[in-house]
């Protein structure tokens, strides 16, 4: 989800490393603050009902932040970065004290290396998975954007070899061109995202279906 937000504004909406900085601010900020709180929430509820919750919200905030455009403002968008920040702080800790009152105490340690093994495994596979669907899809939709900006050939060809290359050149593009390839860039980012919120959604339900609450052991 990081990664497609950071594309997202370095490049559709062409912002500063410092200007997208601080808008990820806002979503990790928010991630470490709820994260605080949640470890403690844990306790007294049992770790099925923030589990699914911080599940159902992330689906949200993904769906919502995939209607977003290249001309959106922060100002339209804070908000799911917090709600998004605050989901994946529901999910982070209740799932590892899943995994941790699943087990016998004298298989604690385990049972935590396991969840975090995974957890890394999965970020680099979704990060990888997400990439490659906003690429491809970036890819399949650019010829239409730019000729929706009426980009002819033979400067056309040239945009859509130079994006498949990665290559961004020194000098600036024109506006059509740039129009066209933030847009492009923007329908790769929404396909992430919605990818992303059906994921949570789905695991929301099997959470919800297939975890139970095991009482706390000091």
């Amino acid at each position: 989800m990081a990664i497609l937000l950071v594309l997202f504004h370095e490049r559709a909406q062409a912002l500063s490393p410092l200007d997208t900085g601080w808008r990820m601010l806002v979503l990790f900020g928010t991630y470490a603050l709820v994260a605080f709180a949640a470890g403690r929430t844990i306790r007294r509820t049992g770790f099925k009902a923030p589990l699914t919750l911080g599940l159902v919200l992330g689906a949200v905030a993904s769906f919502g932040l995939a209607a977003q455009g290249p001309t959106t403002t922060f100002a339209h968008r804070w908000a799911l970065f917090v709600l998004f920040g605050a989901a994946c702080a529901l999910v982070v800790a209740p799932a590892t004290a899943a995994a941790m009152a699943s087990v016998a105490p004298a298989q604690a340690g385990m049972a935590s290396g396991a969840v975090n093994a995974a957890r890394q495994v999965g970020s680099v596979l979704g990060s990888s998975l997400l990439g490659t669907l906003l690429t491809t899809t970036m890819l399949a939709d650019l010829p239409d954007r730019l000729a929706a900006h009426q980009v002819g050939e033979p400067t056309g060809t040239a945009v859509r070899t130079a994006v498949a290359a990665g290559a961004t050149g020194n000098q600036p593009l024109p506006d059509p061109v740039r129009s066209a390839i933030a847009e492009a860039m923007t329908s790769g980012v929404q396909a992430g995202l919605r990818v992303n919120g059906i994921v949570f959604l789905v695991t929301a339900v099997l959470a919800l279906a297939l975890i139970r609450n095991r009482p706390h052991q000091p």
